[in-house]
């Protein structure tokens, strides 16, 4: 008799799932502003990188390819290397690191990977972009304004 009367209620599963979203938010919130102090110059590219690869994720989250990042691909290293904490948004985004076989590598030969698992929440990915774009929005300008100071010392 209960038709028309709005939503069902949350199954468990899906109770337990927002909690943990919840959890994993309220660390990535404790990260964002674990970093709040660090240059700019480090901390811009690195958001700027993790952003682009949850939105990567976001718009094709069927690719495994793009789930999948060698921890020493060039970009990784340049600008996540930098920023010990990248990896701890990383996990706290559900992403997992482990070891895999390297493509194309010869039999046996492992590399690190950080893997956004198939079962990974793409809301909690929606969610953490943007809190990074929110940080990026305040700290990109401090970039330009660190840049214009060193150009006029020089």
């Amino acid at each position: 008799k209960n038709s028309g009367a709005g939503p069902r209620p949350p199954t468990e599963e899906e109770q337990l799932m927002k909690m943990h979203i919840d959890a994993q938010l309220s660390q990535i919130d404790e990260l964002v502003e674990s970093v709040q102090g660090a240059p700019p110059e480090a901390l811009v590219p690195a958001l700027e990188l993790l952003s682009k690869i949850y939105g990567t994720i976001i718009e094709k989250p069927d690719e495994p390819k793009v789930r999948r990042i060698r921890t020493s691909n060039e970009k990784f290293v340049a600008h996540l290397g930098g920023l010990p904490v990248a990896t701890d948004f990383l996990e706290a985004s559900g992403f997992v690191l482990q070891r895999a076989p390297v493509d194309g590598g010869a039999a046996g030969e492992e590399e690190e990977v950080v893997v956004f698992p198939r079962e990974g929440s793409l809301s909690l990915l929606r969610q953490v972009r943007a809190k990074l774009v929110a940080v990026l929005n305040v700290e990109k300008p401090k970039l330009s304004q660190a840049a214009l100071a060193a150009q006029h010392r020089s």
